[in-house]
């Protein structure tokens, strides 16, 4: 799980960013020149698909500030999705989470530890790198409109957060030296807003990438079971398998449980 962003801490953020950028932006191109993963499908949809292949849980957990996890235990490396976060959330999640499971070298024996805030930036770096491509380029084309509509239709476009796009923008407005786009961005970067879904319809935009999806999703992990008994079916550690995916269940409600 990554740093709370602020409009306090943004210009950290950025320095941090520029520090990593040539490592993490290489990592990145790697997968975007792969045209074995990148003409399967859309950016957003293709995170989901990778960590598929890993074995990923989605689930709805009720807390705004668990966004994922790469759960560990036995060996076993597990990606888990909150479902009750909106798609764009998710999406970007799931990017981030990638960034772990095939970057970062750095050795975890449950979940990544939160202090670890080097491999966090890379890896919510790395998410916007994959997600928010070009996103400065289509914002400053964009029709002259209200600043936090213009924002809206980033989000829709690149299928990503609120807050990611607008750290993506102030990255673009300091290397441009465009100070007034600093002063907006930060202006309304600690924005609430109760009435996404609604402020999306009135712009035109599909409302679900705001909205929660509260799916519930183990079929990635139990398929892998399954191959693996049917491959080896004379073993008996496939019932193992599914006590384990069990108690993996009951152990993230109560870990996520403590963090209420």
């Amino acid at each position: 799980m990554s740093e709370l962003i602020t409009a306090q801490n943004l210009e950290l953020v950025i320095k941090k960013n520029h520090e990593i950028k040539e490592e993490v932006l290489a990592q990145a191109i790697r997968l975007q020149t792969n045209p074995s993963i990148m003409k399967v499908a859309s950016a957003p949809q293709l995170a989901l698909l990778i960590l598929q292949g890993f074995g990923l849980i989605q689930m709805p957990i009720e807390d705004k500030f668990w966004s994922g996890a790469i759960f560990v235990k036995d060996e076993k490396i597990i990606p888990v999705i909150n479902t009750a976060l909106p798609r764009a959330n998710q999406y970007f999640t799931a990017w981030h989470e990638i960034y772990h499971l095939i970057f970062d070298k750095v050795s975890f024996d449950h979940f990544i530890e939160t202090d670890n805030t080097l491999e966090e930036r890379k890896a919510e770096y790395f998410a916007a790198c994959m997600l928010l491509n070009g996103v400065d380029r289509y914002f400053t084309e964009l029709p002259e409109a209200e600043f936090v509509s213009k924002i809206f239709h980033c989000m829709s476009t690149f299928q990503a957060p609120y807050k990611a796009v607008l750290v993506s923008l102030y990255e673009y407005a300091i290397q441009s030296e465009n100070e007034k786009l600093c002063g907006k961005i930060k202006e309304v970067f600690d924005l609430q807003f109760d009435d996404l879904p609604n402020r999306f319809r009135m712009l035109g935009l599909d409302d679900s990438l705001v909205c929660s999806s509260y799916v519930v999703n183990t079929s990635s992990l139990q398929e892998k079971i399954k191959r693996t008994r049917d491959e080896n079916p004379e073993l008996r550690y496939h019932e193992d398998n599914e006590e384990y995916l069990k108690n993996i269940m009951v152990e993230i409600t109560l870990i996520t449980r403590r963090s209420e």
